[in-house]
């Protein structure tokens, strides 16, 4: 009977241990360049000049977000951009590992949009986030920073935020890429038209 119960802990432990390292894929799967989450590619579209995909950014920004704004102090460093701006994507999350309730979360990028002739570059970065409410923006410790999150992940350092654990920053993780993910499908559709 003891045997019984041993064999079957440790069967429950070893899986517990093996899904571990399937849901790790998860955090070093995003596209991190020096350290930072950066979302970036270069995309061709045959037939387009590189006024058309101007004007098709620029249209692209303000139908896709309701909330953004000209990267005016970033704007010296590269004045070919047709668009450089900060927008405000969503997503939803849990605050915890326990999951009794999810927040809507706002996530604030930086999109810059290079055109060229026949072709269009991207790059979607400085991804941070907060709660939408403000009530539980002061009364539950939240993460602020994505870059953050995964430095801490990879590292396995957690600190004293007992409540925050690796699921709870997979969650958070995978709130913010399917958010990035979408904003990149809606901008290639817009530019492909």
């Amino acid at each position: 009977m003891n045997r019984a119960i041993i064999l079957i802990l440790f069967l429950i432990i070893t899986k517990t241990g093996l899904a571990q390292n399937g849901k790790d894929t998860i955090v070093f799967k995003l596209p991190v360049v020096n350290g930072k989450l950066t979302y970036t590619d270069s995309i061709g579209v045959q037939g387009h000049n590189k006024a058309v995909l101007d004007s098709a950014a620029k249209k692209w920004i303000n139908s896709y977000f309701k909330y953004h704004w000209a990267d005016t102090v970033s704007k010296h460093k590269d004045a070919r951009s047709s668009v450089l701006s900060w927008g405000i994507l969503e997503f939803r999350a849990p605050p915890n590992s326990m999951r009794v309730v999810y927040y809507s979360y706002y996530l604030w990028v930086t999109i810059k949009i290079n055109c060229e002739d026949g072709y269009y570059t991207y790059k979607i970065s400085d991804a941070c986030f907060r709660p939408q409410s403000n009530f539980f923006n002061k009364i539950v410790v939240h993460p602020t920073n994505a870059d953050w999150l995964i430095d801490i992940y990879k590292k396995k350092d957690y600190g004293l935020m007992h409540h925050f654990d690796g699921s709870t920053i997979r969650y958070y993780l995978s709130g913010v890429n399917t958010a990035i993910v979408n904003c990149i499908a809606s901008l290639n559709k817009a530019m492909a038209n």
